[in-house]
């Protein structure tokens, strides 16, 4: 674990905060290491519901990766290689959970920080949010499978803008590409907003959070069609479950239900 990750579970939901205000939260290696772990815990943890993931301090979400570090652990293919295989692992666990994750994003959202926020399914971002890939800016490539995840979010078109013009985008310019789900004032506004939506998407099944996330990810598949043997499993395990039940008899009796994930 590393002191430049903050990581609480409070009712359900799992507060995953990049701690790295000096470097505008950008990720180092030691943070790229440390996040798979999390995200497993997120994963397996049946008192976590949801995951919400921010920035500290005032000025960003992630600047993306924290290129300081490139001289000495990304300075050639094969240390780029080692670097990308980093990433990778986070982006795979992020990809892979089957809970709801939502992104509160302030400030500057680039790179790294940008995929972050696209692996989420909600994006709520304050009106001075910043949100780019600067990759042909700084002369790296923006890799296929990067590329993929603007495109599930924004469509080709946008994502070839995106990419290739490096430009910085913000406020309405977010909601008209479909980055942001909401646009709020100011950061007040986004941290209530933010653990609004959380506790809401808590209080839902989690059996059918885990089949719909299912079902999305096997609709994005690139790799083949999607695997519907998967996607019926966790549909089946709804039916089966107690919580159908519930829900069932709370919607009967005019009440709340209580879901338990069984």
């Amino acid at each position: 674990m590393t002191t430049l990750l903050r990581f609480e579970v409070v009712e359900g939901v799992a507060r995953l905060t990049l701690d790295n205000p000096r470097r505008l939260n950008a990720i180092n290696a030691e943070m790229w290491q440390a996040l798979p772990g999390l995200l497993g815990h997120v994963a397996e943890d049946p008192a976590v519901r949801v995951l919400l993931l921010a920035g500290a301090g005032e000025r960003a979400f992630c600047a993306g990766n924290d290129i300081s570090e490139f001289d000495t652990i990304r300075a050639d293919p094969e240390a780029a290689a080692r670097y990308n295989a980093w990433q990778r692992a986070v982006a795979t666990g992020l990809q892979g959970l089957e809970k709801p994750v939502v992104a509160a994003v302030h400030g500057y959202c680039l790179g790294a920080g940008f995929e972050f926020a696209l692996m989420s399914d909600f994006r709520l971002c304050t009106a001075d949010a910043r949100i780019g890939i600067p990759a042909v800016r700084l002369g790296l490539p923006y890799r296929l499978e990067d590329i993929e995840k603007v495109v599930d979010v924004v469509g080709l078109a946008r994502a070839r803008e995106m990419v290739l013009l490096g430009r910085q985008y913000g406020g309405e310019e977010l909601l008209a590409l479909g980055v942001a789900t909401r646009v709020l004032p100011d950061r007040a506004a986004l941290g209530v907003a933010a653990e609004d939506l959380a506790r809401e998407l808590a209080a839902n099944a989690p059996l059918s959070l885990k089949a719909a996330k299912i079902a999305f990810r096997e609709l994005a598949r690139r790799d083949g069609p999607p695997e519907l043997d998967r996607v019926k499993a966790g549909e089946d395990a709804c039916y089966a479950s107690a919580d159908y039940a519930e829900g069932r008899r709370a919607k009967l009796e005019k009440r709340a239900p209580t879901f338990t994930g069984r």
